[in-house]
């Protein structure tokens, strides 16, 4: 289960995320966050272009979220607060930032507010991937994530049951 958020810009300074539920070394569920910076802009077509960048390891980034990470981030869109975390992987430092901002939007009966949130990572306090997430995104983000928790609860409960049974089968009375 994935969703992904590609936006590019005319700068060229874009981002696509993809966040995904996949499993860890364990075999247990995790949450990876995938990142990739935009290489070029068609002004032609209005389009940018991300996976030049694939092999390139200084403009894409991958970091696994564990599920007090996805349940402050899930905590942090319901109540519009700034939450930020810090990963440490080697000689990689990582900190990850979820920003409340307001989006002025046009309608017909004039500007409204809509509330949004800014996604930004930064490897060793130089390398930055960063994408706007708007409502609409946030809501399948927080699916996304909840559905994360929910299955790692779920794997963690079958497992429990499972060493119990082998334990109580090996009992000697």
């Amino acid at each position: 289960m994935s969703l992904s958020l590609y936006k590019p810009n005319s700068k060229n300074t874009g981002c696509a995320f993809n966040f995904s539920i996949g499993v860890n070394r364990n075999g247990e569920p995790a949450l990876y966050i995938s990142a990739i910076r935009q290489h070029t802009w068609n002004d032609k077509t209005k389009s940018g272009s991300f996976s030049e960048n694939r092999s390139n390891p200084d403009k894409n980034i991958n970091v696994k979220l564990n599920e007090f990470e996805a349940g402050a981030i899930i905590n942090s869109i319901k109540n519009r607060y700034e939450y930020s975390t810090f990963h440490s992987y080697e000689e990689n430092k990582t900190s990850i930032k979820f920003t409340p901002w307001d989006k002025k939007t046009k309608t017909q009966n004039g500007e409204i507010t809509v509330p949004a949130f800014g996604l930004n990572i930064i490897r060793n306090g130089s390398q930055t991937f960063r994408i706007p997430i708007e409502a609409g995104e946030t809501e399948n983000l927080i699916i996304l994530m909840k559905e994360f928790i929910k299955s790692l609860m779920s794997y963690r409960k079958e497992k429990q049951f499972r060493d119990q049974k082998t334990k109580d089968k090996d009992a000697p009375f």
